[in-house]
């Protein structure tokens, strides 16, 4: 094989000895080549620099993404703790107001039943003073004419109210005391409390003068076991040396 150089071209067989030989001119560039390799090299640089920039801007991206996520997700957070707040704050506001609501409710509860209690006693001493005036009647003498006990607090308390009249055609003025005393049962054995061993507050002594009505009032105390039954009044007109004959109340029918 023979071959001839001369920096440009190179000879090579193309068939064997039998056959006609065909020579193939390549031409030497290495210039060329350089040149290309540098190319490739670089765009290898280069697409490897994309692919890098690529990656690290999309890292970018996602941290921006994720890091917007987060914020959004903390103003959510914080959106969502002052309307916690303000939801606490309200329903404490409406637990304090239904408080206040149902204390109110009570205070009215009691003042309506107080009021009703004080109206039925006010309607009991109506009652009472109208038959008083109602069943006046003209009498030289003064008369009782209606007494009224009211339970209190404490064992064996009450509130006593004692009317007496006087209707006389000469408007004359009367002058007197009465005599009163608790009938009942102590212990199994009949007893009678006058007056002066069980008054607590009032008039120590029931003593009167007045022209047409006159009225006792004050608080009696009954011993601890003393069973009553029956209230006794005497009245005694200084105008008359004759005692009057007692008047007597059954206990129950003059305690309310």
């Amino acid at each position: 094989m023979n071959s001839h150089t001369n920096g440009l071209l190179f000879l090579t067989p193309y068939a064997s000895k039998y056959r006609a030989m065909r020579l193939v001119i390549t031409p030497h560039r290495p210039m060329r080549k350089a040149l290309v390799a540098l190319a490739l090299l670089a765009g290898v640089g280069l697409a490897l620099s994309v692919a890098m920039d690529y990656g690290h801007w999309k890292s970018i991206a996602q941290a921006m993404v994720s890091t917007g996520e987060k914020r959004s997700l903390l103003d959510e957070v914080v959106a969502l703790r002052r309307e916690n707040r303000t939801l606490r704050h309200d329903g404490v506001r409406l637990r304090r107001a239904a408080e206040i609501g149902a204390h109110e409710r009570r205070k009215l509860h009691e003042q309506l039943v107080l009021m009703q209690s004080r109206g039925a006693r006010l309607q009991s001493e109506v009652d009472f003073y109208s038959d008083v005036v109602g069943a006046t009647e003209i009498d030289k003498r003064p008369r009782v004419k209606g007494i009224h006990l009211t339970a209190l607090p404490g064992d064996g308390r009450f509130r006593y109210k004692l009317v007496l009249t006087h209707v006389s055609q000469n408007d004359r003025v009367v002058e007197g005391s009465l005599s009163l005393n608790v009938l009942g049962d102590l212990h199994g054995q009949r007893k009678t409390l006058p007056y002066a061993d069980i008054i607590e507050s009032g008039p120590n002594v029931l003593d009167f003068k007045f022209k047409h009505f006159h009225l006792f009032e004050g608080t009696l105390k009954i011993p601890t076991g003393f069973i009553p039954q029956q209230v006794n009044i005497s009245v005694r007109d200084k105008a008359k040396r004759k005692k009057r004959e007692p008047q007597s109340f059954d206990w129950p029918s003059v305690v309310e």
